[in-house]
């Protein structure tokens, strides 16, 4: 099996942990430093650990790092409302604006002091928006990563760090972040957590908050970089000093003193690690209950990690490993049915994920992964459909596209890229572009034969596709020109908007709108869109920017309807005053029967669906 592992400059020893405790007098030589290597990643399959093979693999891993040269980080009584754009129905996404049970949440940073804000409106039975009185955050807490709202339960997710770019520091004299979890009920503070770790990201089932963090161990005393010998032999010290519960993150409820987050038995590491061999990156998985966030369940992978995916069953963590026959993705699945993520298989695959939104490029269906990814060639990028299926602690390789049966079933043409992907139902959609936008249906509806079997193409892309219904698509990207050469000339790009019929196997451009010389977030950030349907028809809110060069960046508010019969049409644009601070990636809206509630910085512009254009109050 194929391992990704890069040697360091350090003397040969085969000396293990516990028996390196110094040299004689008379030996002066640097035979007895650790030789130890850093495993970047690994393709196999992880294995439970125990406290000393734990211990030893995050202290090789810390000692390696150091001598390095250096690395490279609705409640059934109210209206329903739009609620949070998401990628797995049922699994819900902290976001930085959110509605529940009459109450709008808006969370951020002031501009002039760099702190955080919560603030909140009461919605009236005439629409206004009442403020409410200020919700007092936590001291730790420095900077709102999202929130969670669900019948009176708010949940507040940060970190201790500002929003200011720090200077570089050296591995070892790095300071973790420190996760916060804040919980109010009914507006009253009743609970605050804090974990070592960034946060990756979040999500939330019925039952629980899962949290996916970053970790890197550290030792009082370790040097930063040891490029000499007395350094080495330093760092050596204070390693076989620190013990397992020093080097392990820990975690804070209601500012009591700190405790290990899990032992060293709910953690993983490959299966194939060499006794000489380390690493100082951990990925941590956490559960916190909804109805006892005090039972806080962890699990522990010690490795590289990239991203995740989560379904409602499973949460699938995945890594790029960089072999010399090339690129490999490499996905590690847990259950969600314990009461802690419990490990159940590793598989990999040739190619790497990467698009404008890489989180809907990877799907649970019928007990199988779907997942997308590109595999570099002489002639581009060579992209691939590949379904994994579990069978003891391995995810096999069960079907892919293109195959030897259907070779010809190719994902994009020479030379394109993977813009746009979204899975619904029995159908997957994939957007590559490189001149023209070939929008590819694929029919899942029996994961273990996959088949490509429409193609469309036309003028520019799409980078975020939504399932409006059954047999209608949406798309968002951008139309491009190109020059006399052929190439695009990016700087006459204008949004566009495509709505497609894909009710026949071949998709039809239904309709199309085009935005000259503005842009949507929404091409990379998903929460950017609000959509509600009711009675037929889906009502769309989409930010857009232009910039101004005098002004800088305008935002703008467009509403859309899309009936279920395939008609679109532009209902208007809210227009806000100019504000220098606000910026159109934070843009959010909530829609709520004809109300608009469009949130952009830290202030509310309502309107009605009516007449968007007039705005009714600010708030």
């Amino acid at each position: 099996m194929m391992r990704t592992l890069y040697s360091l400059a350090v003397l040969v020893s085969t000396t293990i942990l516990s028996a390196c405790g110094g040299s004689s007098d008379n030996d002066n030589t640097t035979t007895d430093l650790w030789q130890v290597s850093t495993d970047k990643s690994s393709t196999a399959s992880l294995t439970q650990t125990n406290a000393p093979t734990l211990t030893q693999y995050m202290k090789f891993g810390l000692y390696a790092q150091t001598t390095s040269v250096g690395e490279e980080n609705p409640t059934p009584t109210q209206p329903a409302d739009s609620g949070t754009n998401l990628i797995t129905p049922g699994v819900d996404e902290a976001d930085r604006v959110k509605f529940s049970d009459r109450i709008l949440y808006v969370s951020g940073k002031d501009a002039d002091t760099g702190n955080p804000y919560l603030k909140r409106w009461f919605r009236e039975a005439d629409s206004g928006l009442t403020a409410m009185a200020a919700l007092p955050l936590a001291d730790p807490l420095k900077r709102i990563k999202g929130l969670y709202v669900d019948e009176g339960q708010l949940t507040v997710l940060g970190d201790d760090q500002q929003d200011y770019i720090g200077l570089l520091t050296t591995p070892a004299e790095s300071v973790n972040s420190r996760t916060v979890v804040q919980l109010f009920e009914q507006g009253n503070a009743v609970y605050q957590l804090e974990l070592d770790g960034a946060l990756l990201d979040s999500r939330r089932t019925d039952d629980a908050l899962w949290l996916v963090s970053r970790y890197r161990p550290h030792a009082a005393g370790l040097l930063g970089y040891a490029a000499t010998e007395a350094d080495k032999r330093h760092n050596m010290a204070v390693l076989q000093a620190a013990s397992l519960t020093e080097l392990l993150p820990k975690r804070r409820v209601n500012n009591a003193e700190a405790e290990p987050m899990f032992s060293a038995d709910q953690c993983y590491l490959p299966a194939d690690i060499q006794n000489n061999e380390g690493s100082s990156n951990m990925v941590v998985i956490t559960r916190l209950s909804t109805s006892a966030p005090y039972q806080t369940q962890s699990a522990c992978v010690v490795g590289e990690i990239t991203d995740f995916y989560m379904s409602a069953q499973h949460l699938y963590l995945h890594s790029l490993v960089l072999e010399q026959t090339g690129a490999q993705t490499v996905v590690h699945k847990f259950s969600l049915e314990d009461s802690a993520a419990g490990y159940q298989a590793t598989g990999a695959v040739d190619g790497q994920i990467a698009a404008s939104q890489t989180d809907f490029m990877l799907h649970e269906k019928d007990q199988t992964l779907l997942l997308f990814n590109s595999v570099s060639g002489e002639e581009g990028p060579m992209h691939r459909l590949w379904v994994l299926q579990q069978e003891g602690d391995t995810l096999n390789t069960v079907a892919q596209l293109p195959n030897q049966q259907y070779p010809n079933e190719v994902i994009g043409k020479p030379g394109e890229a993977i813009y746009g992907v979204r899975f619904t139902g029995d159908r997957a959609y994939v957007v590559t572009f490189e001149r023209t936008d070939p929008l590819y249906t694929f029919d899942i509806s029996n994961t273990l034969q996959p088949r490509v079997i429409g193609a469309l193409e036309i003028p520019g892309y799409s980078a975020y596709l939504h399932s409006v219904t059954d047999d209608l698509l949406w798309g968002l990207g951008q139309n491009i020109t190109f020059d006399e050469q052929g190439e695009p000339v990016w700087n006459s790009a204008s949004a566009k908007i495509a709505l497609f019929d894909v009710s026949a196997d071949d998709a039809v451009l239904q309709d199309d709108l085009l935005f000259s010389g503005q842009y949507s977030p929404l091409e990379y950030q998903h929460h950017s869109l609000a959509a509600l349907h009711q009675s037929g028809t889906t009502r769309m809110a989409v930010p857009l920017s232009r910039f101004d060069d005098e002004l800088g960046e305008m935002v703008s508010l467009l509403l859309l309807e899309v009936a279920d019969n395939g008609v679109m049409q532009k209902v208007g644009e809210l227009i806000p005053e100019y504000n220098q601070r606000a910026n159109s990636w934070e843009a959010r809206t909530v829609l709520i029967e004809d109300d608009i509630y469009f949130v952009l910085g830290d202030t509310v512009y309502h309107s009605v669906w009516q007449q968007p254009d007039q705005i009714a109050a600010q708030y």
